[in-house]
């Protein structure tokens, strides 16, 4: 017999999976939208009064990935109001499905901080609500529920670096295609210009495996432990590559402790070890 807790429970995150689902494809674009209208007038300006040539490709890069994660963040909130029929009828697999999915929005959130920070800090208040539709919704599902606080905080700093991982990662290789796009020769290139081609790549498919390795992990999957694992090291060795090369931007250097941050703390055995050894032997 099912528990009343669990079925309150269920409803609860239900909800929660459902209105934060709805936000996703009708709020979030049309904060993604004004965001990123801000930042393109903003970066216009900005290269007006600088000068710089290195934000001549900005806009294009704006115009390429806002919307690639603005839609994903809306495919995911379809895709949510699915999974919060599955958790009201108590399907195990449907909340780190929703974790997931939850993180979409969330990494759309970060990633659109940086350019509207330092472009347009007025549209700040577009990329709170971008971050808040995912992140409240991610960590209150993912913490919901009884459980030791040392195993909500180990949780809690897992699932937030592995967000912000992403994020700043495949910003990265974003910031990297900026500037390989602003080069003055466009048949001449230095060991700057092949670092950025083969490093973004890697990155990106680092990038990717980490976000694939969040329902996983929050399954408590030892597959999704060490999928994360793999993702990070990939990650780490692409934002290696783009450091080494172009050692001036000190954003692959910050990259690469983040990376490196998370993937000690997956590896420790009393921090990254008991996210799969608690569930397993409950």
């Amino acid at each position: 017999m099912v528990n009343q807790t669990e079925i309150k429970d269920n409803r609860v995150l239900a909800i929660i999976a459902a209105v934060a689902g709805i936000l996703c494809f009708t709020i979030l674009p049309f904060a993604s939208m004004r965001a990123m209208d801000a930042v393109l007038k903003g970066a216009a300006l900005k290269l007006q009064v600088t000068g710089n040539p290195m934000l001549a490709s900005a806009p294009k890069i704006v115009i390429t990935f806002w919307p690639l994660w603005g839609g994903l963040s809306m495919a995911a909130g379809v895709a949510l109001l699915y999974i919060a029929w599955v958790l009201h009828k108590g399907e195990h697999w449907a909340r780190p499905m929703a974790i997931g999915l939850l993180a979409i929005p969330s990494i759309t959130g970060a990633y659109f901080a940086g350019p509207i920070i330092f472009f347009d800090k007025s549209a700040i208040l577009y990329f709170l609500i971008i971050s808040f539709i995912g992140l409240v919704p991610y960590f209150t599902i993912l913490l919901w529920g009884h459980a030791p606080a040392g195993e909500k905080w180990r949780k809690f700093l897992i699932f937030l670096l592995l967000g912000v991982v992403a994020a700043w990662s495949f910003s990265n290789g974003g910031s990297a295609l900026r500037m390989f796009m602003a080069r003055s020769d466009p048949y001449g290139l230095t060991t700057g210009h092949y670092g950025f081609l083969f490093g973004i790549p890697v990155v990106w498919i680092g990038v990717l495996l980490t976000i694939v390795s969040i329902p996983l992990l929050a399954a408590y999957s030892q597959r999704g432990r060490r999928l994360a694992v793999v993702g990070l090291m990939i990650t780490l060795v692409g934002s290696a590559l783009l450091f080494v090369t172009n050692p001036a931007t000190t954003e692959f250097l910050i990259g690469m402790v983040l990376v490196s941050v998370n993937l000690v703390l997956l590896m420790i055995p009393s921090i990254g070890g008991r996210l799969v050894r608690e569930k397993t032997n409950a």
